[in-house]
Parts: C-alpha cells; sequence; structure tokens
C-alpha cells in the first residue's frame, strides 16, 4: 500500500486553490450562482415585472414558507460517502406552476429553499452558496421544461399539462443528482459517478410527490384551504418515505457491515488492513478524517495512520502519548464523544468540531486508539448511536489488528529464523548452507552462459583460514578472538564489495566466491586479500598481526558442484598453509582426499597392523665423553608396491585419518621391546619416541605407557617422548594436563626443533620437562656461521640455566662435534656419529663400538670415538 509522510501531505509549496478539493467547489458554485442568475435576468427581460394581482400575494408568502420546509427537512439518501438530500419540493413548485409568475416561482424556490437551508439545515459557506444556486437552478429548469411542454401560461387542464410537470420535476431532480455527483467527485472521491444510478432511486419519490401535488393542486383550483390537507399530506409522505429510507439504510448498514468484517477477515496484510479500517469506518460513519493511533511496544515505535480525503494513509511516527489530547480517555479505555453543540472554550489542544474516539486492543496489552472525526454535513453531528456502530466496527477491527500483529511477528520470526539459519550470528556474513546455495546459483549461471567459452568468466572459490588462531584465543580469550573475527569479517566483506561473496564457514575458516577471467588474475586477488588481512588489528589497547593462509579452487577446473569446489579450496588452503606461501591453487597432487591417498590409507592401515612398520635407530652420544646414552626411535614404512614411503608423508596421513593412535602404540611398543633386549645385551640406553600432538591429547596414553613399561621391564626414566612446541601451543591446557600425568611417573620430556616455534621463555620455565632439543636447521653450520654458533650458545646456557639437559640434532662433522662438546652441549646425535639403523643393525653397531671383554654387571656405555 502506498503511503504519504507529513512532509508529502504538507508539501514545500503551497497549491493553488483551483487544485484544492474547496476551490474547485467554490469555482462550479459560482458558476451554478451565475448561471442562475442569468436565467433569471433573462426571464425577467422576457415577461417583465409580475402583476401584484390578489392571488399572487396571497400565495406568494405561502410558497416561501412550503419551500423553506422542504427544503429544511430533507431524507438523505447514502451513496457510500456521497449524500443526496430528497424532499417533496415537487408540491410547493406545482402550485408555484400554477398560482404565480415564472419569475415569481423560481424567486420563491431560491428564497424559501435559501431560508431552508439557513435557518433549518443551518448551512454555510460554500456549501450554502452551492445549494442555493443548486435549488434556484432546479426551479429555473422546472419552469423552463413546464413551459416549453405545456406551453407559456398553461394552467393544469389536461393530461398534457400533467405529462409536463412530471417531465418538468423529474428533469429538475435529475439536474440536482448530476450536480450533488460533480460536487463529490471534485471534492471528496472522484469515482462517484459509477455511484449515480443508485442515487437515482430517489427519483421513485418525485413521481409520488408530483402525483400528489398534482391532484392537491387541483384540489386547490376548487378549494384554496385543500391546502391545509395537503400540508398533511406532505408530512406523511415526508415521515413515510423517511423512515423507509431510514429501514433501508439499517439493512444497508448491516450487510455494510458484515462486509466489514469480510474484508477484514481476506486481508491479513497490517498495511491493506489498515486502509480497509479507515476506508469502511470513515465512510460507515460519515466522518471526514479517520485515524488510528498505536503506541509504542517492546521496541516497536509508535505510528499515527491518517486518513482523509480520497488520499493515500498517511504514517508518522509517533513518541509518547499527549497528556492532553482530547481522545487519551480512550488510550485508556473509556470511549469520547464530542458533538457539535459542545464546542466550548474548554476544548482540548487539536479537539474537533465534532468526533469520537474508542479503544483497539490489538494484542499484548497494547490498546490502540481509532479515532473519526468532523462528520459530514448530512449527518449534523455525531450522537451516540454513531459511537455504538463505530464500538461495534472496532470490535471486529481489534480481533483483526490483533490476528495480523501476530501473523506479522511470526513472519519476522520466520524471516529472522531464515537469515540465522543462512547466516553467520557472530559477523552476519552468508554461512556454509548460504555459500552452498550463492555457490549451485553461480555455477547454474555460468552453465547457461556457456561455461565452454573462454570469454566468459569463471568462478573461483577462495577458502581463507587465519593462521595460530587457536593461540590468539587461547591466549587472550575468546571474547578478543570473537573481536578478531568480526574485523576479519568486516575487511572482507569492505574490500570484496560488489565484486564477490564472503560468507564464514565456522571458527577461523572464510570463503569467498569471485568472478576471474584466469587463474592467475585469481591468485592475484588472493595475494591483494592476504596483504589486506594482514595489517595489524588494533583492539583496545592490544594490536594483532593476523596472517592468513588462502586456497583457490576454480570452476569448472576443478569441480562442477560446490561441494567438490569447496572441498578443493580447503585442500589448497591447507597446503599453503603447510608451505607458508600465502596462497596456493589447488593441485591434484596435494589432494589427501584423492583416490591415491585414500588407498594409501588402507595399506598404512594393513601394515600398522601386521607390524610393517619397522623403526630406525639414531644413536645419542655424551660429546664431552663419546658414550652413547641413547637413541632416538623413527618409524620407517617399506611399502610392497611404493617401496620407502617418507616419513613426512605417512606420519600426516595417520594424524588425519585417525591411525595416529595405533601407530603410536606400535612404535612404542616395538622402541620399549629393543630397548629391553640392548639392556640384556649389557647396553643401559634411554629410548626417545616422537609425539605428535593429537597423541598428547589422548588421556588414556599415560595408563598406556605404564602398561607397555611393565611388560618390557623398562623403567619410566629411561623412556623420554619428544614434543614440539606447536604441540604444546595446539592445547596448552590438555597438553599441560597429560604431561604433568607423564612427569609423575618419571617419563622424561624433551622439547623437540626449539628454536622453531612460538612458546614464550615463561611458557617454558612452567611446562614439565627434562630436556630441550635445538632443531638441525641452527646445528648444522654452527661451526662456521657466527649467527648459529651465538643462538646455540645462548640455548644451551638457557637450557642450563633452568636445569634442562640440552640435546643438538643434525650434527653432520667433527668441527661441529668439537664445537658442542666445547659448549658444553650434554647430547648430539647426527649423520656423523651414524645415520638411522634398522634395529638389528644398530644391535650390531652397539656390539662393534663396544670395549673388548664382554658384558658384566656394571658395564659403561658403549663409546664413540670421533674419527
Amino acid at each position: 500500500m502506498t503511503r504519504r509522510t507529513v512532509a508529502d501531505l504538507i508539501g514545500t509549496r503551497r497549491p493553488r486553490w483551483w487544485s484544492r478539493p474547496d476551490g474547485r467547489v467554490a469555482a462550479l458554485s459560482v458558476l451554478l450562482s451565475a448561471a442562475s442568475l442569468a436565467f433569471l435576468g433573462t426571464m425577467l427581460l422576457t415577461t417583465g415585472l409580475p402583476s401584484a394581482r390578489g392571488l399572487i400575494v396571497a400565495w406568494f408568502p405561502v410558497l416561501l414558507v412550503m419551500f423553506g420546509l422542504t427544503e429544511g427537512f430533507v431524507i438523505h439518501v447514502r451513496v457510500r460517502r456521497g449524500g443526496h438530500a430528497m424532499s417533496v419540493t415537487e408540491i410547493p413548485m406545482i402550485l408555484a406552476l400554477l398560482a404565480v409568475d415564472p419569475f415569481l416561482a423560481v424567486l420563491a424556490r431560491t428564497l424559501g429553499g435559501a431560508a431552508g437551508l439557513v435557518l433549518l439545515r443551518r448551512q454555510r459557506g460554500f456549501k450554502l452558496i452551492f445549494n442555493v444556486a443548486l435549488v434556484s437552478l432546479q426551479g429555473t429548469g422546472a419552469v423552463l421544461i413546464y413551459g416549453g411542454l405545456a406551453g407559456p401560461g398553461a394552467g393544469l387542464a389536461g393530461p398534457r399539462e400533467w405529462l409536463a410537470a412530471y417531465a418538468a420535476m423529474l428533469g429538475a431532480d435529475l439536474l440536482a443528482i448530476l450536480l450533488v455527483t460533480a460536487v463529490i467527485c471534485l471534492h471528496d472521491d472522484p469515482t462517484e459517478w459509477r455511484r449515480l444510478p443508485s442515487a437515482m432511486r430517489g427519483l421513485s419519490l418525485v413521481v409520488v410527490s408530483t402525483s400528489i401535488a398534482l391532484i392537491s393542486a387541483l384540489a386547490v383550483a376548487q378549494d384554496p384551504w385543500a391546502v391545509t390537507l395537503l400540508a398533511v399530506v406532505s408530512c406523511v409522505i415526508y415521515l413515510g418515505y423517511r423512515g423507509y429510507v431510514r429501514q433501508s439504510q439499517g439493512h444497508a448498514q448491516v450487510e455494510q457491515l458484515y462486509a466489514f468484517t469480510s474484508a477484514l477477515d481476506s486481508s491479513l496484510d497490517m498495511d491493506q488492513l489498515t486502509r480497509v479500517i479507515l476506508d469502511r469506518i470513515r465512510d460507515e460513519l460519515r466522518g471526514t478524517v479517520a485515524e488510528l493511533i498505536v503506541p509504542a511496544d517492546r521496541g516497536r515505535p509508535g505510528v499515527r495512520l491518517r486518513l482523509s480525503g480520497h488520499s493515500s494513509v498517511a504514517e508518522q511516527p509517533y513518541g509518547e502519548l499527549p497528556t492532553d489530547a482530547w481522545w487519551l480517555p480512550a488510550a485508556a479505555g473509556q470511549p469520547v464523544l464530542i458533538r457539535e453543540q459542545d464546542k466550548g472554550t474548554s476544548r482540548r489542544p487539536g479537539q474537533p468540531g465534532d468526533g469520537m474516539a474508542v479503544p483497539v486492543p490489538v494484542g499484548d496489552g497494547v490498546t490502540a486508539v481509532l479515532l473519526v472525526t468532523d462528520s459530514l454535513p448530512d449527518v449534523g453531528t455525531f450522537t451516540g448511536e454513531h459511537l455504538r456502530l463505530l464500538q461495534a466496527m472496532a470490535n471486529h477491527a481489534s480481533v483483526a489488528l490483533a490476528n495480523a500483529r501476530l501473523v506479522e511477528r511470526l513472519r519476522d520470526e520466520v524471516s529472522e529464523k531464515e537469515h540465522l539459519a543462512l547466516h553467520d550470528p557472530l559477523t552476519g556474513l552468508p554461512n556454509r548452507r548460504q555459500l552452498h546455495r550463492l555457490l549451485g546459483a553461480t555455477l547454474d549461471q555460468d552453465k547457461s552462459r556457456g561455461a565452454s567459452d573462454a570469454a566468459v568468466p569463471c568462478t573461483a572459490v577462495m577458502m581463507m583460514d587465519l593462521d595460530r588462531f587457536k593461540e590468539i584465543n587461547d591466549a587472550l580469550g575468546h571474547e578478543t578472538g570473537d573481536a578478531l573475527l568480526r574485523e576479519i569479517g568486516n575487511r572482507l566483506r569492505r574490500w570484496l564489495a560488489d565484486r564477490g561473496t564472503v560468507a564464514r564457514l565456522g571458527g577461523d575458516e572464510f570463503a569467498m566466491l569471485v568472478s576471474v577471467g584466469t587463474a592467475e588474475q585469481a591468485a592475484g586477488i588472493a595475494q591483494e586479500l592476504v596483504r589486506e588481512l594482514e595489517r595489524p588489528v588494533q583492539l583496545g589497547h592490544l594490536t594483532l598481526h593476523p596472517r592468513a593462509s588462502i586456497g583457490i579452487a576454480l570452476a569448472p577446473d576443478h569441480g562442477h558442484d560446490p561441494g567438490s569446489l569447496l572441498r578443493r579450496a580447503d585442500v589448497a588452503m591447507y597446503a599453503a598453509k603447510e608451505s607458508r606461501s600465502g596462497v596456493r591453487t589447488y593441485q591434484a597432487d596435494e589432494d589427501r582426499n584423492s583416490p591415491q591417498r585414500l588407498a594409501l590409507i588402507g595399506d598404512l592401515r594393513r601394515a600398522i597392523e601386521n607390524d610393517e612398520i619397522t623403526l630406525a635407530f639414531q644413536p645419542k652420544v655424551d660429546p664431552a665423553t663419546g658414550a652413547v646414552v641413547g637413541a632416538e626411535a623413527l618409524a620407517r614404512w617399506q611399502h610392497r608396491e611404493h617401496g620407502s614411503i617418507s616419513p613426512d608423508l605417512f606420519i600426516p596421513l595417520a594424524e588425519h585419518s585417525g591411525l595416529i593412535r595405533p601407530l603410536t602404540l606400535h612404535v612404542l611398543r616395538t622402541a620399549l621391546r629393543d630397548r629391553a633386549d640392548w639392556h640384556r645385551r649389557g647396553h643401559d640406553l634411554h629410548i626417545a619416541v616422537n609425539l605428535s600432538p593429537n597423541t598428547l591429547l589422548d588421556d588414556t596414553l599415560p595408563d598406556v605407557i605404564v602398561r607397555l613399561l611393565a611388560q618390557y621391564g623398562v623403567p619410566a626414566s629411561a623412556l623420554t617422548l619428544e614434543i614440539t612446541e606447536t604441540t604444546l601451543m595446539a592445547d596448552p591446557t590438555g597438553s599441560l594436563a597429560t604431561l604433568n600425568r607423564l612427569h609423575g611417573l618419571g617419563v622424561q620430556i624433551s622439547i623437540d626443533d626449539f628454536g622453531t616455534g612460538y612458546s614464550s621463555l615463561g611458557r617454558l620455565r612452567e611446562l614439565p620437562i627434562h630436556e630441550v632439543k635445538i632443531d638441525k636447521s641452527f646445528v648444522q653450520n654452527a661451526a662456521g656461521d657466527h649467527r648459529d654458533r651465538a643462538l646455540v650458545r645462548s640455548t644451551v646456557e638457557l637450557g642450563h640455566a633452568l636445569g634442562l639437559q640440552v640435546v643438538a640434532e643434525g650434527v653432520e662433522d667433527a668441527d661441529t662435534y668439537t664445537f658442542l662438546a666445547g659448549e658444553g652441549c650434554d647430547i648430539v646425535q647426527g649423520y656423523f656419529i651414524s645415520e638411522p639403523l634398522p634395529g638389528a643393525e644398530f644391535t650390531g653397531w652397539l656390539q662393534d663400538s663396544q670395549p673388548a671383554g664382554g658384558v658384566s654387571e656394571d658395564a659403561t656405555p658403549a663409546l664413540f670415538v670421533p674419527a
């Protein structure tokens, strides 16, 4: 429904007077008055002044009174908002045609009608001018029609004159109906012409009253006192027809009330319903203005809806209810009636000439107010009967409005739930489900445009993940993490703008849909996006430096459906994260979910079950004495078809496929079994086993280790578990709980690849660890690079200061070995000492390195003598 605001109603420029309804009616009234005066003047010039005969002198005052009474007491026939006043003026008009000159007949009609309008119907202004001009034209028209058909000076002698009288009366009333309809069209409703046939129902009264008037005129011609009988007959006709009209309008009112409720039942849309309520109530109550005032409630602003004239419903916001409004009692449940005679000096602000206000409960304890003001002239003023009718209609409107508000709320809830089902509540971005829909629609459009055409852009699916986001969440709290995600979502939305769509898939994963021409263009956009995302983020007093990895999949090269494209973009994103390249386009050989990878997972499961995963052992030596103090167990897999499979391939494969636990148990079991065998051969070594992040989070791990240590008779202090800094930072709380239990068992804990992670010194001090293992990237060049020497030296000093044993891996030459020995490094390992050896070979290597004389109970460890 079209609505107009208050600004629209007021306008910025005052309209011309002829474009306003009152101005148009005034112009028509002036035109009719001029026409009436012109007719009278012409008639006067043509016939001259009437003679003052005794009959004329006697009848003229009588006619004035009769015209005044018949015009003052009229029967209003309603036609929707229009009203046609029906009277029995035909009786005095027939007498005037018989008794006086045409000029005096028109003059009596005009003056008597004007007196009735002013004194009895209390009309003023342009309405009075229009109606006076109208009755004058009616009289003139009747005189002209009668004179033209019956001839000049004709009486009522025969049928010809009678027919002329009927024609004159019907013509005069038809003229009145047409002009009244025209005024309603100009002032209120341009569609009033459609109801013209209904307005002509009153012409039946014209025939009856004209017949009575002819009979009465013939009787008066015989005896002037018959006029008294005529008065009685006129009153009876008037009262009888008025009763008939009221009864008919009562039935029509019931029908209108039924039609009103039917219209309400068929209008559940709030805007349409409001229009129906205001329009029907204003018409039925014969008011000029109808309003509905709904107060504010539950966050909804108040509103005032107003219907006046033939305009659309005007809506304006409404705040607090005024304390001095005339209709305020209705807001508290008390109907208000102001009649025209109640006007006085104590009127409240904004109080109309007359009006009614009733309460309208609309549900949830909210009471609206329904107003009808400024009754139409045919009503006179509002009465208690009008108020009761308004209350009845308001009751029906109350039920309809409550239902409509309920339906509107349900629609809002459905819309909100649908929005929540398709959007991420944290960032407001589309979620995974909505992304699937959008991507599916985009792919369908690409197909319809002809995706095989090189000139047609392709769709790039970009999967983005924040690096180290979990560390931010754990260290700074989830509130900070959520704030960072909102900022990242806003950056993505602003940067892409209308170039693409961004969605949040969950956690710190986002996805973008962008139309591109080539893979290179997609990669360029992704690089720009990474730079945008890696700008510092200021959150209160914190400044964060996020890093992002983006994977790209292109349609149709990498998939034809949303599922495959998103999965392959995810594969590319993890490849970018592992390679630290920032951006990666999907490559089939990196797809861990490829058929080859799935087959390899099955082979790995069988290899673990069949003990096909073997161990290689790399010795660990005390550089100060050359004694072999331990060995690190390294898993090896010799595939039946593919040969040797690198641990860098099958270890991540086990982690992502859920095989890491059985693989770890297999490695622990084999390592402890071999260590027990070495001990029986006189080599009291400790054995080191690497743990993955997922294994450390297994709260059953300490129980398993206790069982295995007991099974193979290995003391807990002979087992060293190596974990990386990344493992610790993945879930510090869960990791720490497991570490504390292992520490309580006496198991040694080593930090592997120390120096390559992000743990702080404070964190290192809190952990229950026994040694740190310097990463080989710092050790390999320590003999010749002063920066690596400085890093190794400071790490050794730091470890000893914290009471930790320091291990250096990656020792490849004698110079490095000598440097580490000189710096006080506790243990070294590397190819200079020995490459990783299978179990049997390592045992033989130990035997060859053992001093001559065999093994005794107090045997010392084997010695490694540098070349």
